[in-house]
């Protein structure tokens, strides 16, 4: 996000908008936002398996099928005009009822993935039946993310020439485009036997900020959570989330933890929270109350506001936002899943390996 510290002076002058958004917004820092670039395959070898695009070449590797550059006139999309080249799986000759299924993997680099285009039909390019798509995100072999789209797909050429926009930004209800990556699979289910990808929208990002080497946690029956992780090395870091989750799938931030400074050689961290009695209503807002608030009147509006969502969110429910562990007083042979965010000083986000841990 970059923002003009100037014009935001302005806008506060003049009052434009909420005074606390605007205020907040001020004090942020200028970020450059990252370069984004797009491959629509046009100057790449038809029938190749790798592509080139902003100096990083990238594998067009088989899961299911046989996957590599094709040229078909004006059957391609760039995002908003057709085009002519694009990956996809046409000269497979396999039996009509396999599923495609390729990943773009670059053995030199990481990525983030920002969006793509997918056409999605049968083998006779009929695009009105019915099947699913899996977007899998992966660093090292290790699973970032994974999320299966069933609806929204395009089935008729005359809008975006029949395909899909896979926007990460918003894929499910969740921001993806932020978590570094050096693999994208995408896997058509169902009726779908032919798959075309173009328009692979990225941002280039040159080294992990953090190299993890350990991370561990104790869970006891009253509740309280203890966690510890090291780093070999970190830049460019601003802070980990210690993030839990009741089934591995949906997750809940419920600790913050700075990075430690001029932690080039690595660093220790360790973290307690009571996950029996957390809450994490009001979350977010309490962050408003650590903004460098020069004048009294708004960090006392800030926590007014902070203290109005929470009471009403506990006036609701007292354990709205807390991990769902049974309702239990004990919490004894229950298994929590862990992760570890680590938050660039420009947002980008990388994810641990998850852990299990057993209340004992």
């Amino acid at each position: 996000m970059k923002i003009s510290l100037i014009n935001c002076f302005k806008a506060c002058k003049k009052g434009v908008g909420s005074t606390m958004l605007i205020a907040a917004l001020c004090i942020l820092p200028a970020y450059v936002s990252a370069q984004i670039s797009t491959a629509t395959f046009e100057n790449e070898t038809t029938g190749s398996k790798t592509f080139t695009d902003n100096g990083v070449t990238f594998n067009i590797v088989d899961n299911r099928g046989i996957f590599d550059i094709y040229f078909a006139n004006n059957a391609g999309w760039n995002g908003t005009s057709k085009d002519s080249k694009f990956i996809d799986n046409s000269g497979t000759a396999l039996p009509t009822n396999l599923n495609p299924s390729v990943s773009i993997k670059a053995s030199s680099s990481l990525f983030k993935v920002n969006k793509f285009w997918v056409f999605l039909s049968d083998n006779a390019l009929k695009q009105n039946v019915t099947g699913t798509l899996t977007v899998t995100g992966k660093l090292a072999g290790v699973t970032k993310f994974t999320q299966t789209k069933a609806t929204g797909f395009n089935t008729t050429l005359s809008t975006n020439n029949g395909y899909t926009l896979i926007d990460l930004t918003n894929l499910n209800g969740q921001n993806y485009s932020n978590i570094v990556l050096d693999e994208i699979q995408v896997s058509a289910d169902g009726a779908y036997t032919y798959l075309a990808i173009d328009a692979f929208t990225w941002v280039k990002q040159s080294t992990l900020p953090v190299t993890l080497t350990g991370f561990s946690a104790s869970l006891n029956t009253n509740g309280v959570l203890k966690a510890n992780w090291k780093t070999a090395s970190e830049k460019n870091n601003s802070h980990f989330i210690l993030q839990g989750s009741a089934d591995g799938k949906t997750w809940k931030d419920l600790v913050r933890k700075n990075a430690a400074e001029n932690a080039t050689a690595g660093a220790s961290y360790e973290v307690e929270t009571n996950i029996g009695t957390l809450t994490l209503a009001g979350f977010g807002l309490l962050g408003l109350l650590l903004l460098p608030f020069t004048n009294k009147r708004y960090r006392m509006f800030a926590f007014l506001a902070v203290v109005a969502v929470v009471a009403t969110a506990c006036a609701k429910d007292k354990n709205d936002g807390a991990l769902n562990l049974g309702g239990e007083k004990s919490l004894s042979g229950n298994t929590i899943y862990l992760r570890l965010a680590q938050v660039d000083h420009d947002g980008t986000t990388t994810y641990s390996e998850v852990i299990s841990v057993k209340a004992k």
